[in-house]
């Protein structure tokens, strides 16, 4: 096999280099489209880079391709030169070639047919014609060589995905669940009544009834600050495919959006009331009947704590006891109530008319399962968490990373809430 020249070795590094450089291209555009947002100062230098770059090496490409073309057409004219000069198949002692595959088949078919041999031979000698033919066919054979992948190992680039297979899961389910409250400074503030005014049957003309002073306390607490950061040389962000940055900053919200989803998760655990009675037992454990009775006692206590006043509408699960309730069924073919459907797919349905929403962030196994009132589960957040954070740095040629949040859950009224287990 002939070596590769300069001319297609330097083609192909350009034409890949393009191609990458066309990826990078595609993946700014896509991270920025999926975030639905205008590219950022840094993301439009980096697209005007690229694409000048782009347009220099479609520059030279068009320049090598006419090289190489002009080449291949010096090598089709000297081949053609030297077919003249070589021999027919069987003459000379020179190599056996044969010009086209009739001359291949006439050798073929007079050594597996004597009869055509004894024609081709006329008034010749059988055995002679036989004996040329096989000896111009095993000539022939002994110039077949085999070209295997392992001969050819620089026209087999390595294939690679563009796209990360693993699983990116950035959701807050618990968060999400919650009254949302804008954070705009390092403390939430927020009214809360301590006391109401009373209405009551007078019980005659002109003596006192009803009576209570109306007390408002302010109450205030301080948001806690997420940071993650890390430092990215400028070779990695410019040469990755997938972007490396982009994916840094994917990553970085995810576990951002863990540790958010576990400190709201915690709140509801241990500000988020007593427990019933009748608590559930062992997750896995539990038959229809169990949980519908705790369901109900745990409706019932909340009612009792809030006066009537109560507005319960989510039955908050971690993972193992979302399951485990998805698992159970009943006999009973009638209901006074309605029963439930749960997606397990999503994690989340409804349940004896409540919202049912299940999370890994009461962590696993924890066997937590709380009920209680959205309104009262204040989630406060700066817009924009996580904020994306840049700074490069040109003296190393590298760019220091970081994502940052301020992010607080409370439980309003710990007597809107109850723990089932």
């Amino acid at each position: 096999m002939p070596p590769m020249s300069a001319t297609r070795m330097r083609l192909e590094r350009l034409s890949d280099e393009r191609e990458r450089t066309n990826e990078k291209i595609e993946d700014r555009l896509r991270l920025a489209e999926d975030e639905q947002r205008s590219l950022n100062e840094l993301e439009q230098q980096d697209l005007t880079a690229y694409r000048q770059q782009v347009s220099d090496l479609d520059e030279e490409i068009g320049l090598l391709a006419g090289d190489l073309e002009r080449n291949e057409k010096t090598r089709d004219v000297s081949a053609l030169l030297r077919a003249g000069e070589k021999p027919e198949p069987g003459e000379g002692a020179g190599v056996v070639v044969y010009r086209t595959f009739a001359q291949y088949a006439r050798d073929e078919l007079i050594v597996r047919y004597p009869q055509l041999a004894a024609q081709a031979a006329e008034h010749g000698d059988v055995d002679v014609v036989l004996g040329q033919a096989r000896e111009r066919l095993a000539a022939a054979k002994l110039r077949v060589q085999n070209t295997l992948t392992s001969n050819v190992a620089g026209l087999l680039p390595t294939q690679y995905l563009t796209q990360i297979l693993d699983l990116i899961n950035s959701t807050r389910p618990v968060s999400a669940s919650g009254r949302t409250v804008p954070l705009d400074r390092g403390k939430l503030s927020y009214p809360r009544i301590l006391s109401r005014p009373t209405v009551l049957k007078q019980t005659a003309e002109k003596t006192e009834a009803g009576t209570g002073q109306l007390s408002v306390t302010m109450d205030q607490i301080n948001a806690d600050t997420y940071l993650g950061g890390g430092d990215l040389s400028w070779q990695t962000i410019t040469w990755s495919s997938p972007d490396a940055l982009a994916l840094w900053f994917e990553l970085a919200a995810e576990a951002y959006a863990q540790q958010t989803e576990s400190a709201a998760c915690s709140e509801l655990g241990t500000a988020g009331g007593g427990t019933i009675a009748t608590p559930l037992g062992t997750t896995g454990t539990e038959s229809f009947q169990q949980w519908r009775a705790a369901v109900l006692q745990g409706l019932k206590t909340i009612y009792a704590q809030t006066g009537g006043r109560a507005q319960t509408d989510v039955l908050w699960l971690s993972a193992d006891r979302f399951f485990a309730l998805a698992g159970v069924g009943t006999d009973q073919i009638l209901q006074v109530s309605p029963v439930g459907n749960l997606d397990v797919g999503a994690m989340t349905g409804t349940w004896s008319g409540l919202r049912v929403i299940g999370t890994y962030g009461f962590g696993s196994p924890s066997s937590a399962a709380v009920l209680g009132d959205a309104s009262a589960f204040l989630v406060g957040e700066t817009q924009g968490a996580p904020v994306e954070l840049r700074t490069a740095e040109p003296n190393i040629g590298g760019m220091e990373v970081g994502v940052i949040g301020a992010y607080k859950a409370k439980v309003f009224d710990s007597n809107r809430f109850i723990h089932l287990s």
